[in-house]
Formats: structure tokens, sequence, C-alpha cells
């Protein structure tokens, strides 16, 4: 019963939050981005979405801005200053991958994580590290450096 409770308050929430987005930007949106923003982000108000000739970039206010590509499949989550939840890190990141940053222990240290056909670019406060999806390892990219410029 409790628990019934709690799920029909949380609902209540999310119902109102879409409410929110006085400009109807909620009912534009596509049911995959829908899914994946109630998923991962239930919390967060709307603030802006727009379809480029690629995909579409969702904006939360105050929060995350999102790019999906033209399947509605998300190819970049940036945090803008905050972390990324760990929930959507477990489910959508490879296992290895989850792993490997799970044992660093920095889950709570993502702020942006980018997918390419080829890799996917983890961000976090003062490194990345870049996942190559075909052979499954993690390396640290080359850090460009500024010796010999003058300023």
């Amino acid at each position: 019963m409790k628990r019934n409770a709690l799920t029909s308050v949380a609902l209540f929430i999310v119902i109102m939050m879409m409410g929110a987005c006085g400009n109807n930007v909620w009912d534009e949106l596509p049911s995959r981005i829908v899914a994946f923003v109630t998923e991962y982000f239930p919390f967060g108000e709307v603030e802006s979405y727009k379809t480029t000739a690629n995909g579409s970039v969702l904006k939360i206010k105050n929060g995350a801005t999102l790019a999906f590509d033209s399947d509605y499949e998300w190819t970049e989550v940036n945090g803008n200053g905050s972390t990324l939840p760990q929930n959507f890190l477990f489910d959508e990141l490879p296992p290895v991958l989850y792993g490997y940053i799970d044992s660093m222990e920095r889950t709570e240290d993502v702020y942006s994580v980018s997918r390419y056909p080829d890799k996917i670019m983890v961000k976090f406060h003062n490194s990345e590290i870049e996942y190559d999806r075909a052979t499954e390892t993690i390396t640290y990219p080359a850090v460009s450096s500024n010796i010999g410029l003058r300023f």
C-alpha cells in the first residue's frame, strides 16, 4: 500500500513537470525522447527542443543538454557542469566501460558522455577516457601541449 502511494506521488510529479512546459515543448517530443528524459531526468523541466539536420537537441532547464540522432538514440549527454545520473551510466554504457569507471570509483564524477559509431568519450572533472567500441579497450586520449607557445 505504501509503495502504491509513493508510485502515485512520483507519477503525479512527473505529470506536473510535463505540464510545467508553458510552450508545450513536451508535447512536441518523440516518444523515445520522452521515455529517455522520464527515465534519467524525471524532475527536469524541458527548456527547449529543436531538430537539426543530424537529429535533435533537448535542453533541460538549469540542467543537461541531450543530443539524439535521427533514430532518437542519444549521441551526447552533457551535464553542463553537473554530474550525470548513475542509472544512466549503468544502463547506457557498455558493461566493460561502466565497470572500469566503477572500479576507479568515478561514477559520481562523470560530466559528459559522447557516443560515436566507433567510440564513446567519457569526460570527468579533470580528465577523459575513450572507449573503442570494436576492441572494447579504454585509453586516455593524448593531451595537447602548449609547450613552446608564447602568449
